[in-house]
């Protein structure tokens, strides 16, 4: 097992070799998936918060969550479009949109926008899918157990299993 284990961003140019590397030395059994968990100790969450935006220009904008797991897996996206932007990228546009706060589930007119530390557009294919996979909460996951299997098909080729198991504390 490697001593300390130090973050990263998904967006360090080796990210999917360290990942590689690095999952392949915490895996507890040959031949033996490594649980979402410990991708979740190396990789650093982007997702700073998400805002929720109608008529959003998507242009030059990357898609994130769910709109990239439909894209890339199995998973039926919902009428709300996830994209992903920077920090920097949300400074200028809270300006010009405004967050909505209620709306219907059937309104594909509104985007989930995540706001994210690092920007979404300068990370290739491979940084894209760890980064994304990595935003997912356990609360999101418990919400909606298809997820899990939409990760472990974006995950396959670092031999990743995300599965959701009820927790009790105590």
């Amino acid at each position: 097992m490697l001593f300390p284990i130090k973050m990263i961003m998904a967006s360090e140019p080796a990210a999917p070799e360290r990942v590689k590397d690095f999952l392949l030395a915490h895996q507890a059994r040959e031949n033996v998936a490594t649980p979402f968990y410990v991708l979740k100790s190396l990789v650093s969450s982007p997702r700073l918060f998400d805002v929720y935006w109608r008529s959003f220009n998507m242009e030059s904008v990357s898609v994130a969550g769910d709109t990239f797991l439909d894209k890339y897996t199995m998973l039926g996206d919902s009428r709300q479009k996830t994209f992903a932007i920077s920090l920097d990228q949300w400074r200028i546009l809270e300006r010009v949109y405004k967050d909505i706060v209620e709306f219907s589930s059937r309104d594909s007119g509104v985007s989930k926008v995540q706001v994210w530390s690092i920007d979404p557009n300068l990370l290739s294919h491979e940084q894209m899918k760890l980064a994304v996979a990595v935003t997912y909460n356990d609360l999101e996951l418990l919400d909606e157990p298809r997820l899990c299997g939409a990760l472990n098909e974006l995950l396959s080729s670092y031999n990743v299993e995300c599965y959701w198991a009820f927790r009790c504390y105590g």
